[in-house]
């Protein structure tokens, strides 16, 4: 299969509309906080949302009827849905070659840690105390910080990826911040599901038990938070912590699961009222939505995945190279609309080297997964 001659699907960008669809919404809160304060920078971050992915820079083959996309203009705030599932996909391209570099020797854990709700008042502040008191956790589990009589280097734990999201209780208006953390631990931990406790129940039905390591985890993060003493007699005299699941994820889904855990720290269409927009805004204000640690923190690109983008850098040569071995291309801008009514005709191709890049991690892995043991193709 040549993987170049894949070109960007209709859907692909019809995708992309619905998400700006959402901007309207959010551009008008910005116009309103621009009345309310007369700050110039929320007006111009309005008009950034109102254009964000309208318009894309094309290198247009007209004999070959191809056009590859050099640039759209993305707005990048972190309350445009469109851009920050952008802005996910690249993350998951920038960690992703690091996870798998560890698959044989360690296993992906999806690890949710969860506060009570609060109220809008409170939420910057309950922020706050969560992003430090994190930092502690991260210190207990890569044995910087001990407890006596817990070992925690049995879990093996060598790196992180911890991300916020603040979902909103529409009933009474309350705050749910809680951080997705994916973490790198030691490959096939065995655990038993045998304990129950408040957090085991949704809508009075039991769904749940929880593993030693997630009751342990609950407990120093209920006393992390509350400003307690962490040791062995306050962990074991705590009846029950805060809410934390833990989830390992195996047979490669780590991919999905990673790309979900980082999407961003609030849904599409969570923010109902201006109120909401008002209170995220400030609470979130300079404050980093995605931190890395241990082997997952300050890593070079290169090496992330160097050898991969050589070969992408390499493929996208050939691909153009060809394109223009028949003619020069011509520089073209084209509305996201034309840009969808042109995609769906027959003769016409999108490409670019993003999606170039996406085709070849899909090739890529499709192709390990083939010759993985399991699958029973791998050679002798």
């Amino acid at each position: 299969m040549d993987i170049t001659e894949r070109s960007i699907e209709s859907e692909y960008f019809e995708e992309l509309d619905k998400k700006t669809r959402f901007n309207d919404c959010i551009a008008a809160y910005y116009n309103a906080l621009y009345e309310d304060t007369n700050e110039e920078l929320y007006s111009n971050r309005a008009k950034s949302l109102n254009l964000c992915c309208k318009y894309w820079d094309l290198d247009y083959y007209r004999l070959q009827a191809v056009k590859d996309v050099q640039r759209v203009n993305l707005c990048k705030d972190k309350f445009c849905y469109n851009c920050q599932s952008l802005l996910a996909l690249r993350r998951q391209a920038k960690y992703s070659p690091v996870l798998d570099s560890y698959r044989d020797t360690h296993d992906i854990w999806h690890i949710v840690f969860t506060v009570p709700n609060c109220t809008g008042e409170k939420l910057r502040t309950t922020l706050l105390q969560m992003y430090r008191k994190f930092g502690y956790m991260v210190r207990y589990l890569d044995g910087r910080k001990k407890i006596r009589g817990i070992d925690f280097k049995r879990y093996g734990y060598i790196g992180a990826v911890r991300a916020l999201e603040v979902t909103q209780n529409r009933e009474d208006k309350s705050f749910h911040p809680h951080f997705h953390c994916m973490a790198v631990l030691r490959k096939d931990l065995e655990f038993t599901k045998k304990y129950i406790n408040s957090y085991s129940y949704s809508y009075g039905e039991k769904v749940r038990y929880f593993v030693d390591l997630e009751i342990l985890l609950q407990k120093i993060w209920y006393l992390l938070m509350n400003g307690q003493e962490v040791n062995a007699q306050t962990v074991a005299d705590l009846k029950e912590g805060y809410s934390v699941t833990a989830d390992c994820v195996r047979d490669g889904k780590y991919h999905e699961v990673f790309k979900y855990a980082i999407k961003g720290s609030f849904k599409d269409g969570s923010i109902y009222d201006y109120e909401t927009f008002k209170t995220l805004y400030y609470a979130l204000h300079n404050r980093k939505v995605i931190q890395g640690y241990g082997v997952l923190h300050n890593f070079k690109e290169d090496e992330a995945g160097g050898l991969f983008e050589d070969e992408l850098a390499e493929l996208y040569e050939k691909m153009v190279t060809e394109l223009q071995r028949w003619e020069t291309p011509v520089k073209a801008v084209e509305s996201l609309e034309q840009v969808i009514t042109e995609s769906k005709r027959a003769n016409v191709r999108y490409i670019s080297k993003s999606n170039l890049r996406s085709v070849l991690r899909e090739y890529k892995r499709q192709e390990e997964k083939e010759n993985s043991p399991m699958s029973g193709k791998a050679e002798n």
